[in-house]
C-alpha cells in the first residue's frame, strides 16, 4: 500500500474538523431544541478499590412534557472483562429538571440494569432495606437506597430519593453491564416511595424420608452445649493455655469446625436457630424477653414423630419451658445455674433405665464459663497469674460494670480471663465425665455427638464485654466439634466456614429423615464438608443481635465468599450497642481477630457488604412474613424470672459507660 500524501492527510484532518465542528452544532441545536422544556441529567460510573473511577460517562436527554406518557429513554454498555474477578460498583447519579430554571428536581433518574453474559442476561438489583419497613426501624437504609419507579419484572425501573443508585457486582471475563435510564417524575410516583424487594421465594417441600430397616438401628443424637464458650480459648482450636484436655483428646476422635460461626452472640436466638434451622429474624426469639414461637418445627419434634426418644436437661433458664422451648420433648428438665455434674446426673439417671434398642436424642446445656465467673478455688489456682483485678467476677461486681466501654484495666481484664479459663476448664472436665458415661452404657459408637458453644464471650476487645452486644468474632466464633457414628471422619479439620444453622440438617441426615416442611432450610449437611475439609467455599455467613426493645434488629454482619467480614449499626438510635471498633469491614483471613478496619480503604469491598446484608435482611423479612403473623406476644416475666435474668446479666447491668477514646 502507497502512503498516504501530504495533500490527502491534509484533507483528511479538514473533513475530521468540519464533522466535528457540525457534530457540536447539532448537539448544541440538540440542547436548544425549542419544544424541550426538560432535562435528564445523569452520570453512569464504574469503580474498584484497586483504581478507583475506571470508567464515567456523563448522559444528557432533553424531552417535551408531551413525551412524559412515553418518556425517553437512553441505554448504555460497558464491558468487565478488564477488572475481571475483582468488585465493581456501579453508580448512578443524576436529576431531571427544567432545562431552563434552577428549580429544583422535577423528578428522579429512573434505572433499570443488567449483566449480559454468555448464558443471558442477568437482572441487577438494587435492593435496601429502609426506614419503616416491617421488620422494624433504623437509622439509615442499608444497602442501595433503591425505590420502585414502575415496571414489572425484569423491566422495572428503581430511583433513589438522595438521586444516587449503586450496585455491586462481581466481574467475570466476557460480561458487559447494560444500564437503561428514563425520566420518572415526581407527579408519576406515589406519596410514599416504596423501597425495591427481592423476588418473591419459591418454597422446596421435601417428603419425608425414613432410614430402612436393613441400615441398622438410627444412631442416637447428642447435643452437648457448653454456654458462652469462645473457640479460641481451646486447646483444640489453638488455644495455649491447659484449659480443655478432655475436649481436645474428644477433637481427635471427631471432625473439628475450624471457623464455625454463632448465628446470635447470646444464647436464645442462637439455640433456637440450632433445634430449628431458621435465622433469628425469621424465628423471631430476638430480645431479653422474646419467647420462642410454636410455629416453627424444631428438631425435637422430628425426631420424636420418627421414633426417638427426646429429652432436654438445661441449666440455662433462658433455654427452658418458660421460654418455649419443650416443645417436642418427651421430658424436659431445668434447673437454672446448676452444675454439669449435676446435668450429667440427670442425663446419666435416664440412660441407665432406656430401652437400648430406642434410638435416643439428648440436648444438654451446662453454663460454665457463662458469667458470673465463679470457678472452685482449687481450679482458679490453676490458672491465676496474680494479677489484682477490682472485679471479682461475681454477679453484682459484674453488673456494676457497662457492656460497652467498660472501665476496666489491663490487670482487670486479665484476671476475669483467669476466672473464665478456670470455668472452661470445670466444663471440660464436666465433658469427659459425659463421654465415659456414653462409653460406659455403650452408646458411644453409633452415636452422632456434638459439641458445641452458643455463642463466645468478649474481653474489651472491641470495647464490649460479655455476650450479645457485638459480632465480633471473640463473640461469633464457637466451637463445633462432631463425632459421626463408628468413627467417621475422625481427625478432620474443617477450615471453610460454617454455621450453627447448619446443625438441623446435618442431624436429619444422620438420623435419614427430610420432613415435609413448610419453608426451604438455609443450612448445609457437615458431613458433606467434612468429607472435603480443605476446599474452597463461597458461603456466606450472616449474623444478628437484637437487644433493644424497640427494634427488630440493632447490628447486622456478613462474611462474604472471600473471608471480608462487614457489620453494620442498624438500631434506632446510632451507637446505641455498637461501638467505635464493633462496626466496620475486617478480612477475617489475613486479620482474624479484626483489628484492622478496611471500610475507608475498600469503600466499593464495605458497600458489597452492606448490599449483602440489605439483601438478606428483605430474604428474611419475607420468609417471616410466609410464615408467621404478627409479634410473638412477650410473656408475663415473673420476678423469679427477671432474678435469673439479672444472675445471667441479661436484666441489671448499663449498657453504656465513658468512652474513653473520643
Amino acid at each position: 500500500m502507497k502512503p498516504e500524501s501530504r495533500s490527502g492527510s491534509t484533507a483528511r484532518r479538514y473533513l475530521v474538523r468540519i464533522a466535528a465542528v457540525i457534530g457540536t452544532a447539532l448537539a448544541v441545536a440538540w440542547w436548544q431544541k425549542p419544544w424541550a422544556d426538560s432535562a435528564m441529567v445523569a452520570t453512569v460510573s464504574l469503580s474498584t478499590d484497586e483504581n478507583g473511577i475506571v470508567f464515567a460517562r456523563e448522559i444528557r436527554v432533553l424531552f417535551s412534557a408531551d413525551d412524559a406518557r412515553d418518556p425517553p429513554q437512553y441505554r448504555l454498555e460497558c464491558d468487565l472483562s478488564p477488572w475481571e474477578g475483582r468488585l465493581v460498583r456501579l453508580e448512578v447519579s443524576g436529576s431531571v429538571r427544567k432545562r431552563l430554571t434552577t428549580d429544583g428536581s422535577t423528578g428522579f433518574v429512573g434505572c433499570r440494569a443488567q449483566v449480559l453474559t454468555e448464558s443471558g442476561p442477568k437482572p441487577l438489583e438494587f435492593a435496601s432495606w429502609q426506614r419503616g419497613s416491617e421488620i422494624g426501624l433504623h437509622t439509615s437504609p442499608a444497602g442501595p437506597h433503591a425505590s420502585h419507579a414502575g415496571g414489572d419484572g425484569d423491566t422495572r425501573f428503581a430511583v433513589a430519593s438522595t438521586g444516587t443508585l449503586w450496585h455491586v457486582l462481581k466481574a467475570q471475563l466476557g460480561d458487559r453491564v447494560q444500564v437503561t435510564l428514563k425520566p420518572v417524575f415526581l407527579l408519576e410516583l406515589p406519596g410514599r416511595l416504596e423501597p425495591v424487594e427481592p423476588r418473591s421465594l419459591n418454597a422446596p417441600r421435601w417428603p419425608l424420608h425414613r432410614r430402612g430397616e436393613d441400615r441398622g438401628r438410627p444412631p442416637d443424637v447428642f447435643i452437648y452445649l457448653i454456654d458462652a464458650l469462645r473457640a479460641d480459648h481451646v486447646g483444640c482450636y489453638g488455644y495455649e493455655r491447659p484449659t480443655s484436655p478432655s475436649m481436645d483428646s474428644f477433637a481427635d476422635e471427631a471432625a473439628l469446625y475450624h471457623n464455625a460461626q454463632a448465628p446470635a452472640t447470646w444464647t436464645r436466638p442462637s439455640v433456637a436457630t440450632m433445634l430449628s434451622g431458621l435465622s433469628a429474624t425469621v424465628h423471631g426469639a430476638m430480645h431479653t424477653c422474646d419467647p420462642l414461637a410454636e410455629w416453627p418445627v424444631l428438631l425435637p419434634e422430628i425426631l420424636h414423630d420418627a421414633g426417638y426418644v427426646t429429652r432436654c436437661i438445661s441449666a440455662n433458664m433462658s433455654v427452658s419451658a418458660d421460654f418455649g422451648f419443650d416443645h417436642g420433648y418427651d421430658e424436659f428438665i431445668s434447673l437454672h445455674l446448676a452444675s454439669g455434674q449435676w446435668v450429667n446426673k440427670m442425663a446419666a439417671r435416664r440412660l441407665r433405665t432406656q430401652d437400648p434398642s430406642q434410638p435416643v436424642f439428648m440436648f444438654l446445656h451446662i453454663m460454665e464459663p457463662h458469667g458470673p465467673y465463679v470457678p472452685r478455688e482449687e481450679t482458679f489456682r490453676l490458672f491465676d497469674r496474680g494479677f489484682e483485678g477490682r472485679c471479682d467476677g461475681s454477679t453484682p461486681a459484674l453488673n456494676a460494670l457497662p457492656y460497652l466501654y467498660p472501665d476496666l484495666s489491663d490487670d482487670d481484664v486479665q484476671h476475669l480471663i483467669d476466672l473464665y479459663d478456670a470455668q472452661i476448664f470445670e466444663a471440660d472436665q464436666a465433658f469427659s465425665e459425659f463421654i465415659e458415661m456414653l462409653r460406659e452404657l455403650g452408646r458411644y459408637d453409633n452415636s452422632v455427638i456434638v459439641l458445641v458453644s452458643d455463642h463466645g464471650e468478649a474481653f474489651t476487645e472491641h470495647d464490649t464485654r460479655a455476650h450479645g452486644f457485638d459480632l465480633n468474632q471473640e463473640t461469633m466464633r464457637v466451637v463445633l466439634t462432631i463425632r459421626f457414628p463408628h468413627g467417621d471422619l475422625a481427625g478432620v479439620r474443617v477450615q471453610q466456614p460454617v454455621s450453627l444453622t447448619d446443625l438441623l440438617p446435618t442431624l436429619l441426615a444422620e438420623a435419614g429423615l427430610k420432613p415435609e416442611l413448610p419453608y426451604a432450610l438455609p443450612g448445609r449437611d457437615l458431613r458433606h464438608a467434612a468429607m472435603l475439609p480443605d476446599s474452597e467455599t463461597s458461603r456466606r455467613i450472616y449474623c444478628e443481635v437484637a437487644r433493644l426493645d424497640d427494634n427488630a434488629v440493632d447490628l447486622v454482619g456478613v462474611i462474604d465468599e472471600d473471608g471480608f467480614k462487614r457489620v453494620i449499626d442498624v438500631s434506632v438510635v446510632a451507637g446505641a450497642i455498637a461501638t467505635r471498633r464493633s462496626t466496620g469491614l475486617w478480612n477475617t483471613l489475613s486479620d482474624p481477630r479484626e483489628e484492622v478496619d478496611l471500610a475507608d480503604e475498600w469503600p466499593v469491598r464495605a458497600a458489597y457488604g452492606e448490599q449483602l446484608i440489605a439483601q438478606w435482611l428483605l430474604d428474611q423479612k419475607q420468609w417471616r412474613d410466609r410464615l408467621h403473623q404478627g409479634p410473638q406476644p412477650a410473656p408475663e416475666i415473673p420476678e423469679s424470672l427477671k432474678e435469673q435474668l439479672r444472675a445471667l446479666g441479661y436484666l441489671g447491668a448499663p449498657i453504656r459507660g465513658a468512652d474513653r477514646g473520643r
